[in-house]
């Protein structure tokens, strides 16, 4: 029994002292977090960045700028579901910028009857009007070079793949809104997403969906992960939070970096064109006009940056120039036939600033676009 008593008092002491240095350790841990300098709020850096875009020479002569950032970080963070497509804008009423209730960015002069010649444009943000007001978006371009019979509207969304694109083509046709015509302007955001995953063919925010369909107890955390009490208590205390940070996201561990497997390269080129070829389909079935166009980047400019451009691509995620100049090449070589077009660089010849950022453009360089397509499309459009 003494002995016993011994071992008891041994244990005892082992686990109060052991206790009372974790203690220490996080009381130390609190101290060296206290003492670290804050990290910047989410207001403090939606500041910063509206100040960075409006520090562009784009934005400089431009008396709307300030304000158009003001309206467009209010009305880009809010999304509602969207069935397949996953989400879509929510409404939206300012002076540059204004979303319907089905998540359509408007489009000046555009007044759709059952007479009129009605062109669907899809993409992602360089569509939506990502960096300019309602009557610089290329949709809007578009609609001021067509006759008045004809109507133009945005599809464009905000972080949207082809497939993403195809996939909203679809939904109105099965709700029997049949276009005349259909274009597609993408290309940027199938391999940005696909970089950031390291999976041809992925939408923005897939992992946490997955996250949270594929936790088999069904009880899930604010972030997405099944909830696990042990587990969130050890990331509350401060000891975790100073040696390991932040818990890692999916997001962050995946991003896939140079040398780049072929087989990645080719799923993002095939992809990309067989939901082109899913799009004529449905015009041979439905009998619209489909015209594709592979979207302009900045990496793929077959000039001398200017500073400023230089500037945006030392600014691009590591290894996404790369995937493009990887990716795009091979989407050249594999245009199916019909009317696909491979512009990766038809912004080239033009001489005033046409890009915000190494994939989104200028009034200027959606103007310009416009151009481009309006030579292709209004032989085609009805008189």
């Amino acid at each position: 029994m003494k002995r016993l008593a011994r071992a008891y008092q041994t244990v005892g002491l082992l686990l109060l002292n052991t206790l009372l240095l974790l203690l220490l350790v996080e009381g130390c841990a609190r101290l060296a977090l206290a003492l670290r300098p804050p990290a910047p709020s989410l207001a403090q850096r939606v500041a910063s960045f509206k100040e960075g875009m409006l520090r562009l020479s784009y934005y400089a002569g431009q008396e709307w700028a300030r304000a158009y950032w003001d309206e467009h970080m209010a009305a880009a963070v809010n999304w509602t579901y969207e069935p397949y497509v996953l989400w879509h804008t929510q409404p939206f009423s300012g002076q540059y910028i204004n979303i319907d209730a089905q998540g359509m960015r408007r489009t000046p002069g555009s007044t759709c009857t059952e007479s009129s010649y009605r062109i669907f444009v899809f993409g992602g943000s360089t569509v939506w009007g990502y960096g300019v007001p309602d009557d610089n978006t290329l949709p809007a371009y578009l609609q001021a070079g067509l006759p008045h019979n004809v109507c133009v509207r945005n599809y464009g969304e905000l972080g949207y793949n082809s497939t993403q694109s195809l996939l909203r083509l679809l939904r109105l046709l099965q709700a029997g809104d049949v276009p005349d015509m259909v274009l597609f302007v993408q290309g940027s955001n199938d391999v940005m997403v696909a970089q950031r995953t390291s999976s041809a063919g992925s939408a923005f925010y897939d992992a946490q969906m997955a996250r949270a369909i594929d936790s088999s107890s069904g009880l899930i955390a604010s972030d997405g992960a099944a909830a696990n009490p042990l587990r969130d208590w050890l990331r509350s205390t401060a000891t975790y939070r100073l040696l390991l940070g932040a818990p890692q996201t999916i997001e962050d561990a995946v991003w896939a970096q140079p040398p780049f497997d072929p087989a990645f390269v080719s799923g993002i080129v095939d992809t990309y064109l067989a939901n082109w070829r899913a799009a004529q389909a449905l015009a041979d079935e439905y009998g619209f006009v489909f015209l594709a166009f592979t979207q302009p980047v900045l990496p793929l400019v077959g000039r001398p940056y200017t500073d400023e451009e230089q500037r945006f691509i030392w600014d691009t995620p590591g290894g996404l120039v790369e995937l493009f100049r990887a990716v795009y090449p091979r989407i050249a070589a594999g245009l199916p036939a019909g009317r696909f077009y491979y512009w990766a660089n038809v912004l080239d010849g033009q001489t005033l600033p046409m890009w915000i950022d190494f994939v989104h453009l200028t009034a200027w360089g959606n103007l310009a676009l416009a151009a481009e397509i309006l030579r292709e499309i209004v032989p085609l459009a009805a008189p």
